[in-house]
């Protein structure tokens, strides 16, 4: 009798929790369709069950507005319900809150706890979060030496920020001797998986000659990449080449194309450059130009 009704009571059990992972799993399809209304529902009946990552979801809902009103105080509740089962990424997101003041007093001593609770749960974004936090010296000091551990942490698992949070150290030297190729190296990894900041690094080192060869050539292909997809600098730079033909035949459209478009984020060198080459370009170019950039969609 005993055995039947423990195997009954594991049966059911199975069952919820095979039940349970279908209602999430048909959230989160609902969700990634677009479908935010199916996907709350489906989420908020889990949530009210006390499962952590329909709770997680939930939280994620709200503070998006997806498929419900925008409530930043409804999601970081959801979140900290998700965040004491020990959910990574929501203890994450809580510290998220406090870093940036949301809807709670900004605590840099709070952000940084939980940090370092998601971090130890493996949490790779958590990891470079809490990196930041010893590098600000938000735990009470400034540890440079566990701020790159846990950079490097984070880009072993991929995150692409990180590793350029990493090479940044290497370009200047923070808490490590200065090595401009293990920077270049790690900003062409983060490159390479589509991070546009890093994409105008590497071309900087190639314009400069720092850790791999100057080639003003190669330095314009990465500052394309990173120019249309709205780096200001990257634009200025892209500007800056054409104008001056290094290491391409000179071409005054394009430079008046990217220091157009740079000139919304850095107006006082785009408005220097621009000023040069007005008188170099005829009006019919000039007015071709500036349709092209009026049409001209970043990313």
């Amino acid at each position: 009798m005993f055995m039947r009704r423990f195997f009954a009571i594991l049966a059911f059990l199975l069952l919820s929790a095979t039940a349970a992972r279908a209602d999430l799993a048909s959230g989160r399809i609902a969700f990634e369709a677009g479908d935010y209304q199916a996907a709350v529902g489906a989420f908020r009946l889990l949530a009210e069950t006390g499962d952590p990552e329909a709770e997680y979801w939930l939280g994620h809902s709200y503070d998006g507005g997806f498929g419900v009103e925008e409530d930043p105080a409804e999601a970081l509740a959801w979140f900290r319900k998700a965040a004491a089962q020990g959910h990574a990424e929501a203890q994450r997101v809580v510290g998220i809150y406090y870093e940036e003041g949301k809807v709670v007093t900004q605590s840099y001593r709070q952000a940084f706890e939980w940090y370092r609770k998601a971090a130890e749960g493996g949490n790779a974004k958590a990891q470079r979060n809490l990196a930041k936090g010893y590098r600000n010296g938000w735990g009470g000091r400034v540890d440079l030496d566990r701020a790159r551990e846990l950079y490097a942490l984070s880009a072993a698992q991929g995150n692409t920020k990180a590793k350029t949070n990493l090479a940044y150290m290497y370009y200047f030297g923070a808490g490590v001797p200065q090595d401009y190729e293990k920077a270049a190296i790690l900003f062409a990894e983060a490159s390479e998986a589509g991070l546009g900041k890093a994409e105008f690094e590497l071309g900087r080192l190639y314009y400069r000659g720092q850790g791999v060869p100057m080639d003003p050539a190669v330095a314009a292909q990465h500052f394309e990449v990173a120019a249309r997809e709205g780096h200001a600098r990257a634009q200025v730079f892209l500007g800056r080449i054409y104008f001056l033909g290094e290491g391409v035949a000179p071409d005054l459209k394009k430079a008046y194309f990217w220091m157009l478009l740079a000139r919304a984020q850095e107006p006082e060198i785009a408005n220097h450059f621009l000023k040069q080459i007005d008188g170099k370009i005829s009006k019919a170019d000039k007015d071709a130009v500036e349709e092209a950039v009026k049409r001209f969609n970043p990313g």
